[in-house]
């Protein structure tokens, strides 16, 4: 029976996406896990994989917009025939983009025309009485977004301005997206942030400890991953999201941590950190900044996170308040770890501290739930016996 092939879900990031390349050609046959497809989102590239083994059969046309669960080809076994209606007039559009190789280089998707628009946008140009052929798009392949038709009136309105005391640029892409949700999540949830200083000379030196057994340094990031997400399931209140008036405590521990990719801010997710190996969180983290940095992050990669973590300390930022990130809960803030002064008894001595952050939402759990994961946090910065256990 033919397998379907559709656009997945991208998480809270976008619902829609440019179908850029179909990496094989109609008719070869595929792997199970084969990346099949490119999609190109506001955001980033990502490889559709052949969801079973078979022969490709594509549908959707290069270039098409293509919303979550919208159908793109079938996988085929052999000697089956493509399901009634399928649109073989997309197979030789996807023929003539493959070239007949069984791997083909991006290539930009040809433009969209100036009537392709987002239903935002339309609506938008509906209402300010915009035509959408006098407007150019600067979504993906030339699609009109929000922004455009945000920057179009804000033209018209201003016709004759004062030169500007700056650059303009337009608030669109993942930027735009960010911002949306960011806004949303203030307003949304009662955010309230705890911070406390910690010890962190059993943590450094447990670091190099690690470096030297292992022949390679684990990052502050897969520590700081393994280390919330034990805390968390000693410490479930608030590994949790609100959902129908009802507080669903999840079962999964999934830790994202962020990335400053170049096209914006991306959080890549290692899921059931609380039970995963430190070695085995350190090559993933390695593995999804690569990804995240050269914009080829696949659609699992940034699912079903149920809590996050950002570091800012490699920046020389000593603490900030981080944002919740979208329908989490919890969100762990990681400040520079330095040589400062501390009180050792009665004496003063160098040691090396950090500023940690927790922001959570007051809906789900109250502020001693959340000051006792902090503190299952920082409890097992100082166990050397915690850090001999994942060596």
């Amino acid at each position: 029976m033919a397998r379907a092939i559709v656009m997945p879900s991208m998480g809270m990031y976008t619902e829609e996406g440019v179908l850029t390349a179909w990496l094989r050609q109609a008719g070869a046959r595929v792997t199970l896990g084969e990346p099949v497809a490119e999609i190109t989102t506001e955001k980033a590239t990502f490889e559709i994989p052949a969801p079973e083994e078979g022969i490709l059969h594509p549908v959707a046309a290069i270039g098409t917009t293509l919303r979550v669960e919208v159908l793109m080809g079938y996988i085929l076994r052999d000697g089956e025939a493509p399901p009634a209606g399928a649109n073989d007039g997309a197979i030789a559009a996807a023929k003539s983009e493959a070239h007949g190789s069984s791997s083909i280089p991006k290539q930009e998707p040809p433009p969209l025309g100036p009537l392709r628009a987002s239903p935002v946008a339309k609506r938008l140009a509906a209402q300010h009485k915009v035509d959408l052929q006098q407007v150019k798009g600067t979504g993906p392949g030339g699609r009109i977004i929000e922004a455009d038709i945000q920057a179009f009136v804000s033209k018209r309105e201003n016709a004759t301005p004062l030169p500007p005391a700056g650059e303009r640029v337009p608030m669109a892409g993942l930027r735009r997206s960010l911002a949306e949700r960011l806004c949303t999540t203030l307003t949304t949830a009662a955010s309230t942030t705890l911070t406390r200083e910690a010890n962190a000379d059993v943590l450094v030196a447990a670091r190099q400890a690690l470096s030297q057994s292992w022949g390679q340094t684990p990052s502050y990031d897969a520590l700081f991953i393994k280390l919330f997400a034990v805390a968390l399931r000693e410490r479930p209140e608030l590994n949790a999201i609100i959902e129908n008036e009802c507080i669903i405590r999840l079962k999964e521990i999934n830790v994202g941590f962020a990335v400053a990719a170049p096209h914006g801010l991306i959080v890549p997710v290692i899921r059931n950190a609380d039970s995963a190996r430190l070695r085995d969180i350190t090559l993933a983290v390695k593995d999804l900044t690569e990804r995240a940095l050269a914009g080829r992050l696949q659609p699992g990669h940034f699912e079903g996170g149920t809590a996050t973590i950002s570091n800012l300390g490699n920046h020389g930022i000593d603490a900030f308040t981080p944002i919740l990130n979208g329908s989490q809960s919890v969100i762990f803030g990681i400040g520079r770890i330095a040589q400062r002064p501390v009180v050792r008894g009665t004496a003063l001595a160098i040691g090396y501290t950090c500023v940690l952050s927790l922001t959570f939402d007051h809906r789900v759990a109250d502020g001693v739930p959340a000051a006792l994961l902090l503190d299952a946090v920082v409890r097992r910065m100082n166990d050397e016996q915690f850090f001999s256990s994942l060596a």
